[in-house]
C-alpha cells in the first residue's frame, strides 16, 4: 500500500466538512447518484455512473489506503490512468483509449458535482488532463452485406424447445427490427423500448424516448413499415394500439437490449461477416452516413438521431465524404478511358514516332 501526501507530511487544502465529517465514498456516492436522479437521468447512466466511480474507489481504497473521499488527491488519479492504460479487462483485454476517455468523464463529473455542492473543496481531477483517444474505426454494411444479414434473420433464432411457428415469429420479429434500426438510426434502447401508442401509422412516424428522457419523432420508411405490419399482422395478433411493448422475447416479455446484442451475434455469424462489427450501433452508423450521402442536412440528422453535440455528425460526414473519394477513384468516367492506358504496342509506337522526329 502507497502512503498518501497527506500521510507522508504533506499538508493539502483543508476540505470542507458535512454535519462536522468528511465524507465516506459510499455517502459521497449515494447523494450523488440521488441527484442524478433526480436530474431525469436514465437508470442506465446512474447504473454506469455507480459501476465506473465504484472501480475508480476500489483502486484508490486498495492502493492508497483512503477512507474518505476528500483525501483523494491528484497525483493519485494520474497514477490511476496509468494503472488503465497497463491494465486488461475482465475479460483479458486492454482498456482501449475510448473507454478510459469515459472512465475519466464519469469520475470527473462525481467530483465536479461534490464540489459545486460544498461536499469537497478542491478538484482533484481539475490539472488532469483528459486522456487522447483514437479517433473511432467505423466501418458500416455493404448492401451485400445486408442481404446476407437480411437472410440470416431466417436462420438465426435457435433453441430445441423453439417450435417452428415460434421460429417464424422471430424471423419476422429480428426482420422487422433490423429494417427499423437501419431505417431510423435509433439506438437499441430506443427501439426495444418502443410501444404500439409510439407509432403513428398514418403519418409513417415513430415516437422515441432517447437519452436524458429526451423525446423526438422520426420517419421509419416503407420497407420498415412493410416488415414491422407483417411480424405485428401475422405473429402480434394485429394489435397495433395500446401501451404493449412492439418487440418481444419468445416468452412474451419485452425484447431486451442485451438480447439484442445476442441477436446481432447469431446474426454476424449466420452472415459470415468477419471484417466488422455486427451490432444495433452498426446499423446507427450505417443510416447516418448514407443519409449524408444523400444530402441529409447535419443539422436535421443531429435532430435524428438525437445527439446534444454535432462533434458525431462531423465523424460521419468525414466518412461519407472519404466513401465518396475512393468510389470516384474506382469510378471517374474520364480516369476509366482506355486512351489513357496505354498498351505495351501503344508506347512502342509513342517510342518510334519520337525517335523518328529527333532523326528528322
Amino acid at each position: 500500500m502507497k502512503l498518501s501526501k497527506r500521510r507522508q507530511g504533506v499538508q493539502s487544502s483543508t476540505p470542507l466538512q458535512q454535519n462536522g465529517e468528511s465524507l465516506s465514498f459510499e455517502r459521497a456516492s449515494e447523494l450523488f447518484l440521488k441527484s442524478q436522479n433526480a436530474a431525469g437521468h436514465s437508470k442506465t447512466t446512474q447504473k454506469d455512473y455507480l459501476q465506473v466511480i465504484t472501480w475508480f474507489w476500489r483502486y484508490i481504497s486498495d492502493e492508497f489506503g483512503y477512507t474518505k473521499i476528500d483525501e483523494v488527491e491528484e497525483a493519485d488519479i494520474i497514477e490511476w490512468l496509468d494503472y488503465l492504460r497497463n491494465a486488461t479487462s475482465r475479460m483479458g483485454k486492454p482498456y482501449s483509449s475510448r473507454t478510459i476517455s469515459t472512465y475519466y468523464t464519469d469520475v470527473t463529473a462525481f467530483f465536479s458535482w461534490l464540489v459545486k455542492h460544498n461536499y469537497i473543496s478542491d478538484n482533484p481531477m481539475k490539472g488532469v488532463p483528459a486522456p487522447k483517444t483514437d479517433k473511432p474505426l467505423i466501418r458500416v454494411f455493404t448492401e451485400e452485406e445486408l442481404v446476407l444479414l437480411n437472410a440470416a434473420c431466417d436462420r438465426a433464432a435457435s433453441g430445441k424447445a423453439i417450435t417452428p411457428d415460434e421460429r417464424k415469429a422471430l424471423a419476422a420479429r429480428d426482420r422487422a427490427f433490423l429494417w427499423l434500426l437501419l431505417s431510423t438510426g435509433i439506438r437499441v434502447s430506443e427501439a426495444c423500448g418502443l410501444l404500439f401508442s409510439d407509432i403513428d401509422w398514418d403519418t409513417g412516424m415513430i415516437y422515441v424516448r432517447g437519452k436524458g428522457a429526451k423525446e423526438r419523432k422520426i420517419s421509419f420508411g416503407k420497407v420498415a413499415r412493410q416488415y414491422l405490419d407483417t411480424y405485428i399482422r401475422y405473429w402480434r395478433g394485429g394489435t397495433t394500439t395500446g401501451d404493449e411493448y412492439v418487440f418481444l422475447n419468445v416468452f412474451g416479455n419485452p425484447f431486451r437490449p442485451a438480447a439484442a446484442g445476442e441477436l446481432f451475434r447469431r446474426l454476424k455469424k449466420v452472415a459470415g461477416i468477419t471484417d466488422k462489427r455486427v451490432s444495433a450501433h452498426t446499423c446507427r452508423h450505417w443510416f447516418a452516413v448514407n443519409a449524408i450521402k444523400n444530402g441529409v442536412p447535419s443539422t436535421v440528422l443531429q435532430g435524428w438521431l438525437g445527439h446534444e453535440q454535432l462533434e458525431m455528425i462531423n465523424t460521419y460526414v468525414r466518412l461519407a465524404e472519404q466513401d465518396n473519394r475512393d468510389l470516384y477513384a474506382r469510378f471517374s468516367p474520364v480516369d476509366a478511358l482506355n486512351m489513357h492506358h496505354s498498351s505495351k504496342d501503344r508506347r512502342k509506337q509513342m517510342r518510334d514516332w519520337r525517335n523518328s522526329r529527333k532523326k528528322s
